[in-house]
């Protein structure tokens, strides 16, 4: 077995920004080969692997036919290029990110971008 250290930050809770970032450190004991798996009676039984191989089969059947959807009705994924909301939403967020209040942003972006808010 091998000891992976990790780390990360924990930025978002519940839907809800953590501010500060909330950093974390973690160790996870890593098996290194199929024999390992099997003496320590973590190996999955036949029936659990092929429920995860047709899970995994299934979720790209969805992915594919959703795309195909899509794709069929035209939507196409919104970009700063083509969807000028995004736009506007993304200045805003830069704004309140850069000290400006809510009004005062919401104000900024719409005039530096041309567009007015549609909520």
């Amino acid at each position: 077995m091998t000891t992976e250290k990790f780390s990360g930050l924990i930025e978002n809770y519940y839907s809800k920004t953590v501010s500060p970032a909330l950093p974390y450190d973690a160790e996870v004991e890593n098996f290194d080969s199929i024999e390992e798996l099997k003496a320590a009676n973590e190996f999955p039984k036949d029936s659990e692997i092929v429920n995860f191989v047709n899970a995994k089969r299934k979720a790209a059947a969805r992915n594919k036919a959703m795309q195909a959807a899509v794709d069929a009705a035209g939507i196409k994924k919104p970009t700063l290029e083509n969807d000028p909301q995004l736009r506007l939403k993304t200045v805003y967020k830069s704004l309140v990110a850069g000290g400006l209040s809510d009004a005062e942003a919401r104000t900024v972006a719409s005039t530096a971008t041309g567009v007015e808010w549609a909520e």
